[in-house]
């Protein structure tokens, strides 16, 4: 198995079926589908339904967080890359085959690429200081979160060395993990908009957290303690 592709939902349906469908249209087959529901209400599996003979489907008792259904999956996950893919996202059909290409020529671990911006009814500009970066970018991603979910692929190992997702944390959980890979690995990037990022719904979580840049002080903070980061980053991290 090359991929797991990791979809975890909570309450959400009209959605899903076309993040479900992105990957099953995918040019590249050799992949698995992995479906957490984070204890959603009943409508989340009955509209599943059609879709269980290609996914593997596991349900959290109760809500249990974002952090926790990628974790779970990532356990449960066969292939050799890790590929995540948030439930209002889509990704367009060579998505994967450009990754798994991108990766085996580049010998890196990690990649990630461009996206297209849907906010309620129209595609929307990324402004410049959204810019993405590929190489050793620690310092890069200091400021904001530069890899979306939805389109950075990792090999199964990096989470040998980095850990998984912090599972106390309910928002910020992909920018801590960025810090930790990127502080060890270098970083693929494809410049190619390769994924839809959706804001059709009004439960975006960042949306809906007050004192978000607290939060990723917090992460800095912790990342500075950690006796593994190189110094030279701890500084940058502190500054």
């Amino acid at each position: 198995m090359t991929f797991s592709v990791i979809i975890p939902v909570y309450n959400r349906t009209a959605t899903l079926k076309s993040a479900i469908e992105s990957v099953l249209c995918q040019s590249f087959s050799d992949y698995e589908i992995i479906v957490v529901d984070d204890g959603s209400d009943v409508a989340v599996m009955k509209s599943l339904r059609p879709y269980r003979p290609f996914i593997r489907y596991f349900r959290n008792n109760k809500n249990m967080g974002v952090s926790f259904s990628r974790n779970l999956a990532v356990k449960k996950a066969k292939g050799e890359y890790i590929a995540f893919l948030d439930s209002d996202d889509i990704w367009l059909p060579n998505k994967l085959q450009r990754s798994f290409d991108e990766m085996e020529q580049s010998g890196l671990k990690v990649c990630h690429t461009n996206e297209f911006w849907y906010r309620t009814d129209r595609f929307v500009n990324q402004g410049k200081k959204h810019k993405r970066y590929g190489g050793y970018i620690f310092e890069q991603v200091l400021d904001m979160c530069r890899i979306s979910p939805s389109s950075a692929v990792l090999h199964r190992s990096v989470f040998e060395k980095t850990g998984l997702f912090d599972e106390q944390m309910r928002t910020c959980e992909d920018y801590d993990l960025w810090l930790r890979v990127c502080a060890y690995f270098e970083v693929s990037y494809l410049d190619e908009k390769l994924i839809v990022k959706r804001a059709v719904t009004n439960d975006q979580l960042s949306d809906n957290i007050k004192h978000i840049e607290y939060i990723r002080l917090v992460s800095l903070a912790r990342l500075v303690k950690c006796k593994k980061i190189h110094s030279a980053y701890k500084l940058s991290a502190i500054r």
